[in-house]
């Protein structure tokens, strides 16, 4: 299933062959193509396939491993569009709570503490979940 790894166009196949409910399956191939879309970001900017990122951290989302957040944390940085585009409930799979407990006992109260001000930590993450699922899933086949 890694074949396609080396441009956007064979990431966004992978990424469609990963059924969300079998994400976790299929998480060190997340990471690698996460990876692979920042890398691209920073080089090139959004491009025609600037919603690889979006849907990768979507899928680790679901995921769910606070130790996946530093390096979406990252991503959220990259540049302009993606501080405004990245979502912080992407960060978010394993819950809020969760999310900062891990990040302080590992090193990574810098991103807990700003991570405390945004105000998605309070907020219900299943409307959220359900609208990305739709946007990234539901097309009306």
């Amino acid at each position: 299933m890694t074949d396609g790894l080396s441009d956007p166009a064979g990431r966004a196949r992978l990424l469609g062959d990963i059924d969300p409910r079998h994400a976790r399956a299929h998480h060190a191939l997340l990471r690698t193509i996460f990876q692979a879309e920042m890398a691209d970001r920073r080089a090139v900017g959004g491009g025609e396939y600037f919603e690889n990122l979006y849907w990768c951290a979507f899928l680790l989302y679901l995921v769910g491993d606070p130790d996946d957040v530093p390096m979406m944390w990252q991503a959220k940085h990259i540049d302009f569009d993606t501080a405004c585009g990245f979502d912080v409930q992407f960060l978010l799979g394993a819950g809020a709570r969760q999310t900062l407990e891990y990040l302080e006992g590992r090193g990574h109260s810098d991103i807990a503490r700003e991570l405390r001000a945004y105000p998605e930590l309070t907020e219900d993450l299943d409307e959220w979940e359900s609208f990305r699922r739709g946007y990234f899933y539901d097309h009306g086949d």
